[in-house]
């Protein structure tokens, strides 16, 4: 049993390190420090994920979520968003753009082994926040879609980065046919912290 379980662990510690992939230290003009840590001991993957990309705009993409549920289905939504986001991150114009490609890649995925005549009751999501922080401009852009806000710590003072608009989680947006994303833009200056969770 204990071989199993060691085994067991191991294939998940592999897959995490996949989906997962350690953030570089330095980015631009950003130094970035991640730290995973699963809700339950035995759980080591589930539907979390972040993920960071640089842009020829000379500014650092972050995005940071969480799927809903867990297990395999969780798993793979998780890697389809990651594998969006990777792939576009870097070349799409404007932050709702991105945003609107991780709905539609979410929604693509879900629903494109439904026949026709299925009614959609897919309840596939994940909550995100999606951020741009250009490297000679002291401010961050971001998106909320459903997920807690990043901490600000700025000297000794901690402000929560509470976007005025929130929108849907990843998935949904589409569906009630939203294609709008507003982008808050707050002050981010040299020697600020950020927390992303």
């Amino acid at each position: 049993r204990e071989r199993q379980l060691h085994r067991v662990r191991s294939v998940a510690e592999a897959a995490q390190s996949v989906l997962l992939r350690p953030l570089p230290a330095q980015t631009g003009a950003l130094q970035i420090a991640g730290l995973y840590l699963p809700a339950e001991e035995e759980a080591d993957l589930g539907g979390d994920l972040y993920a960071v990309a640089r842009t020829a705009e000379c500014s650092t993409r972050l995005l940071i979520g969480d799927v809903r549920g867990n297990g395999l289905a969780a798993i793979n939504n998780a890697a389809l968003l990651l594998g969006a986001f990777r792939a576009a991150a870097h070349r799409q114009a404007t932050l709702p753009r991105l945003a609107i490609h991780l709905d539609a890649a979410l929604r693509w995925d879900t629903s494109q082994w439904r026949l026709p005549s299925e009614p959609d009751t897919n309840e596939d999501f994940a909550t995100a926040i999606l951020l741009d922080i250009p490297d000679h401009d002291p401010v961050v852009h971001l998106i909320t879609c459903g997920h807690p806000p990043p901490l600000l710590l700025r000297g000794d003072r901690l402000t929560p980065l509470v976007a005025e608009a929130s929108h849907l989680p990843i998935g949904l947006g589409g569906v009630f046919g939203l294609d709008a994303y507003d982008v808050q833009t707050f002050s981010f200056d040299v020697g600020d912290l950020l927390l992303l969770y």
